[in-house]
C-alpha cells in the first residue's frame, strides 16, 4: 500500500510543479558541507566557498537537513563536526563534503582550517582535522556513511611541514587512499569518494566551480540514480572535462543500493524493471536505471581494455562512451610502452605481428548476442552520419582486417558492401552488406589496435599519389607549354619565308630589279618585246 501512496504523491508533487524529490526520500538524512577558501598561510582558494553553498543546496533539493560552514578555523571545524555527530547518530545517510586544502602523511589523511600553520610535526596534530575523526562521526550501522573529499589541490602548507617531518616519516601527493572495508557491518555501509586518484593532485578549475563538484552537483542526487553509479558519471564527466588529467575515485563497501535522490518505483511489479532495462515510471517518465550503468561500473572497476570493449559494443554512443576510449586508448599506451623492446625486430617480424594481431582482434572482443542478431539496413546505416572522411575510415577499417574495398575513395560501392558482408560473415554477424550503429562501434573496436599503422600507411600512399598527380599536372602544363612554343616558332618561320619572296607588281610577272628602277626594267622588257616582233617578222 506504501508503495502506492509514493507513487501516487510523485503525481500529485509533480502536478503542483514541486520537485518531487525530497518528498519520496525516506528516513533521516543530514549532511556537513565546508568549504575552505581564505587560508591564513597559504594562497587564497577561488572555488572551495561557491563549492560548499553549492553542494549545500543540491543536499538540501534532495530532503537533506545540512549543517554549514565556510572558511572555519581549527576551533569552528571541531565545534561544527560534533554538532554534525549528535545531528546524525540516528540518522539513514549520512554524508560529509568537504571542499579545500587536505594532506597524507604515513598513509593517513588531514583536512586543513584556515588558520593552520605546519611548521613542525606537533602541529599536524594539534592544527588539522584527522579524516579519522570525520569517519568516526559518522553513525553507526545499519546506516550509510558518505564522506565526499575535494581536498587534493596543489597544497603550499604540504611542502612546509614536508620540510619539518623526520625522515622516518612519509608524505605523498594529494590524499592516501582510506578502504571503506571493515570499518561497517550488518546493513549499512560507508563510502568515501575523492576529486581524483590516491596520491594525485585535483584541479580547482577556471569556472566558479571545481570540475568535480559541477560533475557532483549534476548527478549526485539524480532521481533513480544509485550513488555508485552517480560517481561514475561523475568520473566520466570529470575526465573529460580535465582531457583525462583527473579521474574522480571513490572506495566503498555498501550493504544495500543508496540513492541520494528520490529512488526508482519499486521494480518488483515490473520484471522489465528487475533487468535494468529502460522503462517509464510515474507519471511516464524514464528511469534513469539501466543496464548501462551496471555495466560502466563494471568496466570502470576492471579497468581492462576487453571490459571498455564490451560497454561500447552495447552502448556505442553511451553516456560514458568518450570516457571509455580514452581509458582504452591510455591501457594501450600503457602496453606499448612495457612491450616496446621485446620480441623480435625487422620488416619481417612487424609483419608477422600485424597479421597475428589482426587474427588475434578479430576474435578478442565479445560480440554481444543483439548485435549478432540485428540486421543492418540502409535506415539504420544512416543512423552512423557517415561522412566521406567517415567512409574512407570504414574502408581503412576493413581494409585493416583483410576485407578489401577496392580503394579508399569514400564511396560505399559494390567492392566496400561486398567487403562489409565479408566482415559482417566472419562475425557472426546477420550478412546484409548494411551496418547499424552498433555494428560499426564494434567494427572500431576490433580495429583500433591497428589504425595507427593502417592510417600512416595511407597517409604515405596519399601523399605519394598526390605527388605523381602534381607530376602529372607538371608534365601536362610542360607539354602545353613546348606545343603553344612549337607554334610559334613554325609562325615565326613561315613569316620569315614570307619576307624573302621579291616583290611583283600587279599585273605583270617580272621580277623586281634589285639594281635598277620600275621603269628602266619596263623599257627593257618593251625594247626586248620590239626585237623579238622584228625577228618574227623577218621569218
Amino acid at each position: 500500500m506504501r508503495r502506492y501512496l509514493l507513487a501516487a504523491a510523485a503525481i500529485v508533487f509533480s502536478a503542483l510543479g514541486l520537485s518531487s524529490a525530497s518528498a519520496l526520500v525516506e528516513g533521516k538524512r543530514v549532511a556537513l558541507v565546508i568549504g575552505n577558501s581564505a587560508y591564513v598561510h597559504a594562497v587564497t582558494l577561488p572555488n572551495p566557498i561557491n563549492d560548499g553553498k553549492l553542494m549545500a543546496e543540491t543536499f538540501r533539493k534532495a530532503g537533506f537537513s545540512v549543517i554549514e560552514g565556510e572558511d572555519l578555523n581549527k576551533i569552528d571545524m571541531g565545534r561544527l563536526l560534533d554538532q554534525f555527530t549528535e545531528a546524525a547518530y540516528d540518522a539513514d545517510i549520512a554524508v560529509v563534503y568537504y571542499a579545500g586544502h587536505g594532506l597524507q602523511v604515513d598513509q593517513r589523511n588531514y583536512l586543513i582550517p584556515v588558520d593552520a600553520e605546519l611548521q613542525n610535526t606537533a602541529q599536524l596534530q594539534t592544527r588539522t582535522i584527522p579524516v579519522d575523526d570525520v569517519l568516526n562521526a559518522l553513525p553507526p550501522d545499519p546506516a550509510i556513511g558518505i564522506v565526499i573529499l575535494d581536498a587534493c589541490r596543489d597544497n603550499p602548507l604540504a611542502r612546509t611541514l614536508a620540510a619539518a617531518l623526520p625522515k622516518s616519516r612519509s608524505m605523498g601527493a594529494g590524499l592516501a587512499a582510506v578502504q571503506a572495508a571493515g570499518r561497517t557491518h550488518d546493513s549499512g555501509g560507508l563510502l568515501i569518494a575523492y576529486a581524483t586518484d590516491p596520491e594525485a593532485v585535483a584541479y580547482d578549475g577556471k569556472g566558479a566551480n571545481s570540475p568535480y563538484t559541477t560533475a557532483l552537483a549534476r548527478h549526485l542526487t539524480t532521481p533513480g540514480l544509485e550513488i555508485q553509479s552517480a560517481l561514475t558519471r561523475v568520473r566520466a564527466d570529470v575526465s573529460q572535462a580535465t582531457n583525462g588529467a583527473q579521474h574522480p575515485w571513490a572506495n566503498a563497501s555498501l550493504g544495500r543500493e543508496v540513492f541520494l535522490g528520490a529512488p526508482p518505483p519499486d521494480t518488483r511489479s515490473n520484471p522489465q524493471a528487475a533487468t535494468g532495462a529502460p522503462q517509464s515510471a510515474v507519471n511516464g517518465s524514464e528511469v534513469d536505471w539501466t543496464v548501462e550503468q551496471k555495466l560502466w561500473d563494471e568496466a570502470s572497476k576492471r579497468n581492462t581494455i576487453a571490459h571498455y570493449d564490451l560497454y561500447l559494443s552495447q552502448y556505442p554512443n553511451g553516456r560514458f562512451a568518450s570516457v571509455a576510449r580514452l581509458n582504452i586508448d591510455q591501457l594501450k599506451q600503457a602496453g606499448a610502452n612495457q612491450t616496446a623492446s621485446a620480441g623480435p625486430t625487422g620488416a619481417g617480424a612487424a609483419a608477422v605481428s600485424s597479421q597475428t594481431e589482426a587474427s588475434q582482434i578479430r576474435t578478442g572482443v565479445a560480440i554481444p548476442d543483439d548485435v549478432k542478431q540485428t540486421p543492418g539496413t540502409p535506415e539504420t546505416e544512416a543512423q552512423i552520419k557517415l561522412g566521406k572522411e567517415e567512409r574512407i575510415d570504414l574502408q581503412l577499417r576493413l581494409s585493416a582486417l583483410g576485407h578489401s574495398t577496392g580503394g579508399f575513395d569514400g564511396s560505399l560501392g559494390p567492392r566496400t558492401r561486398s567487403a562489409i558482408g565479408e566482415w559482417q560473415r566472419d562475425s557472426g554477424i546477420a550478412e546484409t552488406t548494411y551496418l547499424t550503429p552498433q555494428q560499426h562501434m564494434l567494427l572500431v573496436v576490433q580495429t583500433d589496435p591497428l589504425m595507427a599503422g593502417v592510417r600512416a600507411q595511407y597517409e604515405t600512399q596519399k601523399a605519394a599519389a598526390e605527388s605523381r598527380k602534381q607530376a602529372s599536372k607538371a608534365a601536362s602544363a610542360a607539354k602545353v607549354t613546348q606545343k603553344t612554343a612549337n607554334t610559334a616558332r613554325k609562325k615565326n618561320s613561315q613569316q620569315t619565308a614570307e619576307d624573302d619572296i621579291p616583290y611583283r607588281p600587279r599585273g605583270t610577272g617580272a621580277p623586281v630589279d634589285n639594281g635598277g628602277s620600275e621603269v628602266g626594267s619596263f623599257a627593257a622588257g618593251a625594247l626586248l618585246g620590239t626585237a623579238l616582233g622584228v625577228a618574227i617578222g623577218k621569218h
